[in-house]
């Protein structure tokens, strides 16, 4: 997550570095860091006997935010806090962007005698051991680890029992994806092939599914992709029957007839390769754009979720 020099001046070094987050004891608290959507997310497990819910904890937080530019968000929980802090644009700068929004919090924890335990239940009568659960970072003690495990497990086979309505699910995918089609014929009158507008086809594909499906199952997310291919080749041709039109409408032709001969005017100016390559290039673009997408939607699709402990 940081070179070693930087990790080092992370909270007095208090915290192990391993690659996609930072994890450890500094001053009697729990403490994890983890960078999303280019911010740094703290989470400090704490919470006090004399402060139900960390609702003053809470308010302090927010007084904080407005004194700090750095700090982006706060988030309050029964047993733990988060502080949302913006990335600096320069990685040397990062340790003391940290150490000045966080320290505050824990002098303030320290003085009001807030206690650190599960983020869970928040139990200070056992070591706490450390986990990530699809992809997040959290302290937890045995019992309440348990209970995730398990509300995970249900989770999943809730999920598995569901089925959706295929064909609603496909006009619904098909309708969807017409908006990613609209915003990749726009793009391409702007000189530009976008592979966001391919992923955009890709999500509101799926979306649509959704929708009329009752519930995007695997077979959905597959039904989509597949739409989605196809969408972005007929995409493409409108946008080529479009050049195809403005050059040719001085002599009679109609879009209609652009469109239908578009395969023998590509022959005829010798732009056939073009035409496949921006394709081609189109379907990188958005394997690129959306792959994450359609891979994070088949795992939900399944109810699949990871859960594994880390020490």
């Amino acid at each position: 997550m940081l070179k070693e020099k930087l990790r080092a001046e992370v909270l007095g070094g208090a915290l192990q570095d391993s690659g996609n987050h930072m994890c450890g004891i500094y001053r009697g608290y729990y403490i994890v860091i983890q960078l999303e959507n280019g911010q740094y997310v703290v989470k400090i497990n704490a919470s006090s006997e004399n402060d139900e819910n960390n609702i003053q904890l809470s308010g302090f937080l927010q007084q904080q935010q407005t004194l700090m530019k750095q700090i982006a968000g706060t988030q309050t929980s029964p047993h733990f806090v988060k502080v949302m802090i913006r990335q600096s644009n320069l990685l040397k700068n990062v340790p003391a962007a940290i150490n000045s929004c966080i320290e505050p919090v824990i002098h303030y924890l320290l003085n009001g005698g807030y206690t650190s335990g599960c983020e869970g239940c928040g139990s200070t009568t056992e070591t706490l051991s450390f986990y990530d659960v699809n992809g997040e970072c959290h302290y937890f003690c045995n019992s309440c680890a348990g209970e995730v495990n398990a509300a995970l497990q249900q989770n999943q086979q809730q999920i598995q029992a569901q089925k959706s309505h295929l064909i609603p699910g496909l006009v619904g995918a098909f309708l969807g994806s017409l908006i990613g089609a609209a915003l990749w014929v726009a793009i391409y009158k702007l000189g530009y092939i976008a592979g966001i507008a391919g992923a955009v086809t890709g999500i509101c594909a799926m979306k649509g599914y959704e929708m009329l499906g009752k519930f995007l199952d695997k077979k959905g997310v597959v039904g989509s992709v597949i739409i989605m291919v196809v969408t972005i080749y007929l995409a493409n041709k409108l946008a080529w029957s479009w050049e195809a039109y403005d050059a040719l409408k001085d002599y009679g032709y109609t879009f209609g007839e652009s469109y239908r001969g578009l395969g023998e005017i590509l022959n005829e100016t010798n732009l056939t390769a073009g035409y496949y390559g921006d394709l081609a290039i189109g379907y990188i673009l958005t394997l690129v754009c959306s792959f994450r997408n359609i891979i994070n939607a088949f795992r939900a699709s399944g109810g699949s979720y990871s859960m594994r402990k880390v020490n």
